[in-house]
């Protein structure tokens, strides 16, 4: 659920907390199907007649067929939530190369860390001295970067990100009302939360192109005209004083970067668009900007590093904490875009039936693209049972295919899906049109078996209390669900 979390008073940096290290793990981690399949078979339901079993599995088997692939390199586990009945596995257990489905496990470790009401913060800071009479400011602003990946212009928010986010001109405004008509320095970055690294180590060459560089302060997702920029920080610099001069304060120095001294005087914090937004856009347009900027707040928040290798650490304990078998998974970065990235289709289809126990699945699940309607499942299944039906993250490189995520049948049954294709040289146009027949299948179908439990209470909600920080200011990796 994650209760709405308050806005605590920013603390000075030398008397902010620590991030708490606590591992939050299960001493036993049963696999959440089993426990439901289990109860459902001492409750003496008949969950899944062979026939029926059979005709939809000749039907994924002839879908599966028409992707050419081989099923070695194929992993794909389908479970009926309701009844709590697994309908077809295919190298269930086999790891794979995931792509963009890895963001579904990202998503899952921020939320369980922070909640779904979670903010990103960004610091302005001014020189000690306050305006003159004549309204300036002698000395340089900094700003100190959170780890916010939505920080933007508002034009860049129209355009790009669709939504109302922290922003340069929102800093610049209250400047102007504080009085400031003239800055006679400069405006300075600190990126000093996370490491210097803007991209991932693992990530093959050419990788880098699909992702905005990565920093602690970033503007406009690190690109400028929708090409990189070779120093994030110092644009964010940059787009501040231009902020700053629309606004009609005039500044006298070039923007670049430097630590914020500590006899500046705090002006203000801005915070970003809450998770629930983040992690729509994130999943939606599988942006894998926000992904690995979350990633490194995760890992500056609960393992006091800022880098992806701590970051991710969030995601593996995200997968341990709603009981998948981790054996075999690799995770080098929070997008996905590492080719070295490895998940089981059961891991996955596990943890979308762990998101679903928690009160908050429906900021989940509407995370997701819409079949046939929005983000990379726009033009996917039009004018089938699947359109408006399916929700799902797609996952694409030139070694992967795959698509992972919810269906609801004929007989409005919630099923969960995980269908990752590897290959040395796929047809993605085959590959997504056998994905594509799957989940249109199993929405026309009727499954067998009553629910289990309309409500089942295998797992505990967690709520954010109020006292838990919002980014920036330490955490703790929860997972909202417990056996």
């Amino acid at each position: 659920m994650g209760g709405p979390l308050t806005i605590p008073t920013r603390p000075s940096r030398s008397s902010a907390q620590s991030p708490r290290r606590t591992a939050h793990r299960h001493t036993a981690r049963p696999l959440l199907h089993l426990f439901l399949l289990t109860a459902a078979l001492v409750l003496g339901l008949t969950l899944f007649p062979a026939s029926a079993a059979a005709t939809l599995a000749d039907t994924v088997d002839a879908a599966l067929r028409s992707a050419g692939i081989g099923r070695a390199a194929t992993g794909v586990y389908i479970w009926d939530l309701d009844a709590a009945s697994p309908i077809y596995e295919l190298n269930p257990g086999a790891p794979l190369v995931p792509a963009s489905n890895l963001k579904l496990v990202t998503s899952a470790a921020a939320v369980f860390a922070w909640g779904f009401d979670h903010q990103f913060g960004t610091e302005l800071y001014a020189p000690e001295a306050p305006p003159t009479a004549d309204g300036t400011l002698v000395g340089d602003l900094h700003l100190l970067g959170l780890g916010d990946p939505t920080l933007s212009t508002r034009d860049y928010q129209k355009k790009n990100l669709r939504m109302t986010t922290a922003s340069f001109e929102a800093f610049a405004r209250k400047l102007k009302r504080d009085g400031v008509r003239r800055i006679e320095g400069r405006v300075l970055g600190d990126a000093s939360w996370f490491d210097k690294l803007k991209t991932v180590p693992t990530w093959k060459p050419g990788l880098q192109l699909e992702c905005g560089p990565l920093s602690a302060l970033s503007g406009n997702q690190g690109l400028d005209n929708g090409n990189r920029v070779a120093a994030p920080t110092t644009h964010a610099a940059r787009l501040m004083t231009q902020a700053l001069r629309k606004a009609g304060i005039k500044v006298r120095g070039a923007p670049g970067t430097a630590a914020v001294p500590e006899t500046s005087r705090f002006v203000g914090r801005q915070y970003s668009a809450r998770l629930r937004a983040v992690v729509r856009h994130m999943n939606k347009e599988s942006d894998n900007f926000f992904a690995e900027m979350i990633v490194k707040g995760l890992g500056k928040d609960l393992y006091d590093e800022g880098s992806t290798a701590a970051g991710t650490e969030a995601d593996r304990e995200a997968l341990r904490l709603v009981g998948a078998d981790a054996r075999g998974c690799v995770i080098q970065d929070g997008s996905g875009l590492s080719y070295g990235n490895r998940l089981t289709a059961e891991g996955l289809a596990v943890l979308l039936g762990a998101m679903r126990q928690r009160d908050d699945f429906a900021d989940f699940y509407g995370s997701l693209a819409v079949a046939g309607r929005d983000g990379s499942l726009h033009d996917r299944m039009r004018g089938t049972a699947a359109a408006g039906n399916a929700r799902a993250k797609t996952g694409t490189l030139d070694i992967a295919s795959c698509l992972s995520g919810y269906v609801t049948s004929a007989n409005d049954h919630l099923v969960a899906f995980a269908i990752l294709m590897n290959g040395g040289s796929i047809d993605w146009w085959r590959t997504t049109r056998a994905q594509d027949k799957i989940v249109v299948a199993l929405a026309k179908a009727s499954l067998p078996g009553a629910p289990v439990l309309a409500a089942t209470p295998v797992l505990r909600q967690h709520s954010v209390s109020a006292a838990e920080p919002v980014h920036g200011v330490g955490g703790a990796l929860k997972p909202g669900v417990q056996p």
